[in-house]
């Protein structure tokens, strides 16, 4: 064996005619040619007619193939009658063939993440940066006692719902720093100017949160050492589904667990974290109906959605390797038609609106 590799061997007799034997084969390794020599070095061509003149022996090279280690996924947990598992896996819920999502049907993990980045940027109308500071005072209002306010995340304030440029900021959940472009210009259209990465945030919570990546600690939101930032357990969904779907909208940029790089306005730097939290949070603080308010506004202006409002499940089929048998809820039949699943699963999950 040299580097994980064997071979077999052949003697080439001087005199004779070359006629090679069929590829051979052996249990757990890959045939990859013949050669002269035992480092793999000079490769023989065996499409070439040689004129044997002196003896020789042809080495084949065989690779062991190495095997991945098989996917353990969690138990998700004890079924509940709701949207989530007892663990808070979200159960899988049907798409109607007229739906947004109508090319996502059946689909999981890499196939199921680029049929949604086509479809979230199909039509896609990204505002000016500048229309931001209107059409928040919209998507994150909320209405306490008869009277609108804009919801600011991470501390939950309640704020003057009308831009006035100190009550609330805009705030980039994925930071603009950390989205592989230059600082954002009022009138510039682009990743930096995407409703969904955009909340309404008091300006002293702007600017602790800078550009931090986000991590936990204990006792309310705030900053996590001199590096990170936890929004908070009641805004820690948010943000996960934020994040979700700005890695999905945006092929250049990724979420990772660790070696998140500072490096301030650099397609290098265009990476958020972390990722294992943020899969975590995601269950903990499900999707409300604040964020799906907002998601319906935000699709007025902008002309697509946030698919981890819509279907939370996508997450598990994406990021964590379920499949669709996995997340299906108890006594669903799926060979139903899908109009006689959703009136069952309309019947189960007894809050749950599927249209």
């Amino acid at each position: 064996m040299v580097n994980g590799q064997t071979y077999e061997t052949i003697e080439v007799l001087e005199g004779t005619t070359l006629v090679l034997p069929e590829d051979p084969a052996i249990d757990k390794y890959v045939f990859e040619g013949w050669y002269y020599d035992a480092l793999f070095t000079d490769p023989f061509d065996k499409d070439t007619d040689y004129e044997v003149t002196y003896t020789f022996t042809l080495i084949a090279k065989m690779t062991l193939i190495e095997e991945e280690d098989p996917v353990i996924l969690p138990p998700i947990g004890d079924y509940t009658g709701e949207r989530q598992s007892s663990n808070g896996y979200y159960y899988v819920s049907p798409i109607t063939p007229d739906s947004y999502y109508k090319d996502a049907i059946d689909l999981v993990g890499e196939a199921l993440k680029l049929s949604l980045r086509t479809r979230l940027n199909t039509g896609v109308s990204l505002q000016r940066y500048s229309d931001a500071k209107q059409i928040l005072a919209i998507s994150d209002r909320v209405t306490v006692e008869d009277k609108d306010y804009s919801y600011a995340i991470y501390n939950g304030a309640l704020v003057n719902n009308i831009w006035d440029s100190k009550s609330w900021h805009r705030e980039h959940v994925w930071p603009n720093s950390r989205l592989g472009m230059a600082r954002v210009g009022e009138s510039n259209r682009n990743q930096a100017s995407d409703l969904h990465n955009l909340r309404a945030i008091v300006p002293s919570i702007n600017s602790s949160r800078s550009n931090r990546y986000f991590d936990y600690k204990e006792n309310g939101f705030g900053t996590v050492g001199s590096d990170a930032y936890y929004p908070g357990d009641d805004h820690r969904g948010d943000v996960a589904r934020i994040l979700f779907y700005m890695v999905v909208m945006y092929d250049f940029l990724s979420l990772e667990n660790e070696n998140i790089p500072d490096i301030p306005y650099e397609m290098a730097g265009a990476v958020m974290g972390k990722l294992d939290l943020l899969l975590e949070w995601h269950r903990l603080d499900p999707v409300d109906e604040f964020e799906e308010n907002r998601n319906e506004v935000i699709y007025q202006y902008q002309k697509n959605r946030n698919p981890f409002i819509d279907y939370p499940e996508f997450v598990h089929l994406i990021f964590e390797g379920f499949t669709i048998e996995h997340l299906t809820a108890p006594g669903i039949d799926t060979s139903l038609s899908l109009d006689d699943q959703m009136r069952f699963t309309n019947r189960q999950l007894n809050s749950w609106n599927l249209a």
